[in-house]
């Protein structure tokens, strides 16, 4: 019996991390990297060129994808691979954490953390946050499970992934800090046991330091980059003074919409375990508090920075949902029954909640919808009730667990897969980086194609890049003839390039007169003030949401096209035909 459990538990924790890597590197790079991704991306590819480089304060994201480019080729596909591949090991981190958390609460919480929004969704991103939350996380896993080196390498990972380490480290601090004070030393030395001797500790010391050196110095190439790593904390701290503009409501609404199975089990464990004094649950309860405080007190926050609650979040709903399961009533049957009628009853509500983000408030069809919305909630609750009376309460509860588990999954594997797969035009996801990159792609094509018809390379014309924007830079990467000037550098002095890419507003009259120029959509905000967008419930059916754009013009030199002379047209020579002029 034990060998087939032990099995089925591999399969089941094989299956959670096959899905979550699946998850992360599906159509990984369909979508064009926004400008602080393509930032570090750009650093990652003056690594792989040998070129020096100032390294941001994530030496780690750059050497590990300096490597990655100079093996796999510069790609948006490489440029987020590490953080995907981080994101995706996070999930066996419940595995090394069976016996803290019990073999039902951790598998629940490796298929947490594969399938939330937010850590799918940050995981896909070229940035350093994934980087952190999931080498901080192994270095746990790997300490409880024996593994000094591994942790040793992993902690050097996580220590060279950037400024978001330290909120991550300081929340946990502060939050077993606190725990001190509600549970004495034993109750603490008895969740997390001493597992290393002198011999382990040295050798996972050692492991850290020569990570250090070796990754912090990509490669024994730069030595500067652990200067960038020092650089760090400053950077972090220096956030404390430099507001973001992002409202501090947004995080807890964010949080609240994308994750409702998690927020609502979540809860409900906390104050449970609180009531029944389980350390566990006070420690991780108190990690979720403190991530949050930094989190939302920090000025310069990013709705990314909620990564390191969603941790002990996903904790305290897989403890809630595995004792809830665990204790399931005898009326199996009937509780399916009860679950089935309340799915059905969640997803005429839903429906009709699409529809009022449709209808305008006030109108006949809006008021029929919202009364139907009412209805069908309070005749779930008569159900429940009738259940709860006519067999018992626990068999009532049972089907009430489970029908929201079903909706509220579902609905959760929605918002994931809007928030790392779908980027339709008008469709905003609050986790996706900002500004986002629009018609980049569209940009590199139309400059492709000018030089394919005119020279027969994709990338022989000469490009002046006059926006500061990482995005296009990347994009244009390639190019060899690329010039980057600042903004507002009179072109006039850059001679007369066959491509020129200006903002919208900016006044060239040699432009104009020796140019042919098309506008374009290169960068996208969110075109609201508050925490969520003026339509909430069109936001949170469909994702739409008004949006401030940027342009640019691609100005293209007038001989590029048909009419003017072509740069390969060249004149040819002049020779005679023997015996043409002879009568």
């Amino acid at each position: 019996m034990s060998f087939n459990r032990l099995s089925i538990e591999q399969v089941l924790y094989g299956l959670a991390i096959l899905l979550a890597l699946t998850l992360r590197l599906l159509n990984l790079g369909a979508i064009p990297l926004a400008d602080s991704e393509a930032v570090l991306a750009l650093q990652a590819f003056d690594v792989s060129q040998g070129e020096k480089v100032a390294i941001d304060p994530q030496p780690g994201f750059a050497a590990l994808t300096g490597l990655t480019f100079a093996l796999l080729g510069s790609s948006e596909f490489t440029a987020r691979l590490w953080p995907a591949l981080a994101g995706g090991l996070l999930v066996i981190v419940p595995y090394f954490l069976r016996r803290q958390l019990g073999r039902g609460a951790a598998i629940i919480l490796a298929f947490g953390l594969a399938f939330d929004p937010g850590l799918v969704a940050v995981s896909r991103q070229a940035d350093g946050p994934m980087l952190s939350v999931g080498f901080s996380l192994l270095v746990l896993g790997l300490a409880i499970a024996g593994y000094p080196i591994l942790a040793g390498v992993a902690a050097g990972l996580a220590l060279l992934s950037g400024p978001a380490l330290l909120p991550g480290l300081l929340g946990l601090a502060l939050a077993w800090g606190a725990s001190l004070l509600f549970s004495d030393t034993e109750e603490g030395d008895q969740l997390f046991p001493a597992v290393w001797d002198e011999k382990a500790l040295r050798n996972g010391l050692l492991a850290m330091l020569g990570t250090l050196v070796l990754v912090g110095t990509l490669f024994l190439r730069a030595p500067q980059g652990l200067g960038g790593w020092i650089a760090g904390l400053p950077s972090y701290l220096s956030g404390w003074a430099q507001p973001s503009g992002v409202p501090a409501l947004r995080l807890v609404s964010a949080l609240v919409v994308y994750q409702p199975l998690a927020v609502i089990f979540g809860l409900i464990g906390a104050i449970q375990g609180w009531l029944r004094g389980k350390r566990l649950v006070k420690v991780a309860s108190l990690w979720l508090v403190f991530a949050l405080i930094l989190s939302i007190l920090y000025p310069a926050r990013q709705v990314h920075d909620l990564i390191w609650a969603l941790i002990p979040l996903w904790i305290l709903a897989a403890l809630t949902l595995a004792g809830l399961f665990a204790d399931s009533g005898e009326n199996s049957m009937i509780s399916l029954g009860h679950a089935t009628i309340l799915f059905i009853f969640m997803t005429l509500v839903w429906v009709n909640i699409a529809g009022l983000g449709q209808s305008e408030p006030g109108s006949p069809g809006y008021l029929t919808r919202l009364a139907v919305v009412g209805g069908v909630i309070a005749l779930g609750a008569v159900t429940s009730g009738l259940i709860g009376l006519g067999w018992s309460w626990k068999t009532a509860q049972d089907g009430a667990v489970w029908g929201m588990c079903a909706i509220l999954g579902i609905y959760t594997l929605a918002g994931m897969w809007w928030a790392s797969q779908v980027r339709d035009p008008g469709r905003v996801d609050l986790w996706q980086p900002f500004p986002s990159s629009a018609d980049t792609r569209l940009i590199i094509e139309t400059v492709t194609d000018l030089s394919a018809w005119n020279i027969g390379d994709t990338q022989a014309l000469d490009v002046t890049l006059a926006v500061d924007s990482p995005a296009l830079h990347w994009s244009l990467r390639t190019f060899p003839s690329l010039s980057v000037i600042p903004e507002g550098e009179q072109l006039i002095s850059m001679g007369s390039p066959a491509i020129v890419i200006t903002r919208q507003d900016v006044e060239e009259p040699g432009l104009a007169a020796e140019y042919r120029g098309q506008d374009f959509v290169f960068r996208t905000y969110p075109g609201w003030f508050g925490a969520l967008p003026p339509n909430i419930l069109r936001w949170v059916a469909f994702r739409l949401a008004p949006l401030q754009e940027e342009q640019v013009i691609v100005w293209a030199r007038a001989d590029l096209f048909p009419g003017g002379s072509s740069l390969s047209e060249e004149s040819p020579p002049a020779f005679d035909i023997p015996g043409l002029d002879e009568p």
